[in-house]
């Protein structure tokens, strides 16, 4: 299945079959991706792609400046009963879907921006102190546009420690620009996508991967790769426990995708950019995640990996 998902992103968007394999493994683990770079690279059809090929319910919000948190969450509302009476009811916001598609996550405000930490972190929004939960699985695939674009706001520690990845699809090379612009690729293909898992067996495959093997030299090539981002001289702020468990996770999750039920340094390696980069604050970056995916890459050179 995983084999079919990738396919599935491959076959529209044009050139990144390595960001569709993070985007898999993301799902896999249960975590949330965010897709960072300018406008016209295919962020948000990577996003719909992934949306239509996972099954279940879906749904997109748009992020703009007047964006209020029950907007996305949902808020009480005044429902009318049979009897004519009136009483405040919950009525769920876009939130609540298997997979939500956020385009332009950092030109909603910071408040609206905080409205989605409960919800990344518990799949939960709480309303009036009662909690409701999200459908399971629930995946929260945003994009966001760097923050040199005009009408964008930082995206705050808070909110990138949510996402379980990073990715930068970048321009597409000339050959695949080719394919989206004679329309072989890009968004004329979106509507011949169909969903090829189901919620049930999305889940199944979570349950998987969580008893995939991690082996105590990985644990302590993990820990050791936290320890080198704490202590790199350009390092504000290194990657966290946290950051350590989620790495973990899509390192289980792209062990599984290799048809393996244990863990291999080399899953870590590949992975640890795109996993610890957004966590860790460069002095001088200007909240750039990618000064943080290259001095992450300059600890993962610099840490021998486990041989046995």
């Amino acid at each position: 299945m995983g084999e079919q998902l990738v396919g599935a992103i491959d076959a529209v968007v044009a050139g990144h079959h390595d960001i569709a394999e993070v985007a898999v493994a993301t799902l896999f683990s249960g975590g949330h991706l965010l897709i960072e770079d300018i406008p016209g690279v295919g962020k948000t059809l990577l996003a719909q792609v992934i949306a239509r090929a996972v099954g279940g319910s879906f749904s997109r919000i748009q992020g703009t400046p007047d964006l209020l948190p029950g907007d996305v969450t949902g808020s009480m509302m005044p429902i009318t009963d049979e009897a004519g009476g009136t009483e405040l009811r919950f009525r769920p916001g876009p939130i609540f879907a298997n997979v939500v598609v956020f385009d332009e996550l950092n030109r909603a405000t910071p408040r609206t921006q905080s409205a989605l930490l409960e919800a990344a972190e518990e799949a939960t929004v709480t309303v009036d102190g009662d909690a409701h939960h999200l459908p399971a699985p629930f995946m929260l695939v945003a994009t966001q546009n760097p923050i040199e674009i005009a009408g964008t706001y930082g995206l705050g520690e808070g909110s990138l420690d949510r996402f379980a990845a990073v990715v930068s699809p970048g321009r597409a090379a000339p050959e695949f620009e080719l394919d989206v612009l004679t329309g072989r690729r890009g968004r004329s293909m979106l509507g011949a996508i169909e969903p090829i898992t189901c919620p049930d067996d999305i889940r199944a495959i979570q349950h998987a991967v969580d008893r995939v093997h991690v082996s105590d030299a990985v644990g302590v090539y993990v820990v050791e790769l936290l320890t080198a981002t704490r202590r790199h001289p350009a390092a504000r702020l290194g990657a966290s426990t946290r950051a350590g468990v989620s790495l973990i996770s899509l390192a289980r999750a792209r062990a599984a995708l290799q048809g393996r039920t244990y863990v291999v340094p080399d899953d870590v390696a590949a992975l640890a950019s795109t996993s610890l980069g957004h966590r860790v604050l460069v002095a001088d970056s200007n909240g750039s995640t990618t000064a943080g995916s290259e001095l992450v890459a300059e600890c993962v050179a610099s840490v021998p990996a486990p041989t046995a």
